[in-house]
């Protein structure tokens, strides 16, 4: 272990060792959560700092849950654990490459919005729906309603044949 700034910087091998897990499980956590995991550069090395095992072990605990990634990134997200400055921006620089930083931003953006728009499209198409579907449920129950007394009237009528019912006999003077 090093020591910066007054604290205590971990190896990979001390992540290991303190987490209980294979190597390259926390190697491959270190890359997936990257965001997450707080480092410090030392030219080739990386140290971890302290705060790095809570979030391992919170990784740990939801990976041993089945949790996919996403969830994983969401509830760390939710936990408030910070996102390291450092390592987003490289996220970003290696997404944007060499390419104008103003034209990937727009390649990015351009689809986004397109998508935004195709959305409240949707919102506006829903909207129309519901209304459609109010409209037909409250014609269904006005159905409803007409059969109900369609159905009363019959009974009634039933019952009055019942009640001037004559013997067939009668019928043949």
């Amino acid at each position: 272990m090093d020591e910066a700034d007054g604290r205590m910087l971990l190896r990979k091998r001390d992540l290991v060792d303190t987490l209980g897990v294979a190597k390259s499980t926390v190697a491959d956590w270190v890359t997936e959560f990257r965001v997450f995991i707080p480092t410090m550069k030392d030219g080739a090395l990386t140290w971890y700092k302290p705060e790095a095992l809570d979030v391992l072990n919170a990784i740990k605990v939801m990976r041993e849950q089945n949790l996919p990634k996403a969830e994983i990134y969401a509830r760390l997200q939710q936990k408030g654990v910070p996102i390291t400055v450092e390592e987003a921006g490289n996220d970003v620089q290696r997404a944007v490459g060499p390419l104008d930083a103003r034209k990937k931003l727009w390649e990015v953006m351009n689809p986004v919005g397109h998508a935004l728009e195709r959305l409240a499209n949707h919102d506006d198409a829903m909207d129309g729906l519901a209304g459609q579907q109010k409209s037909l449920g409250e014609r269904q129950d006005g159905q409803d309603e007409r059969v109900k007394a369609l159905e009363r009237t019959v009974q009634e009528l039933k019952a009055e044949l019942e009640r001037k019912r004559r013997p067939w006999w009668k019928f043949w003077r």
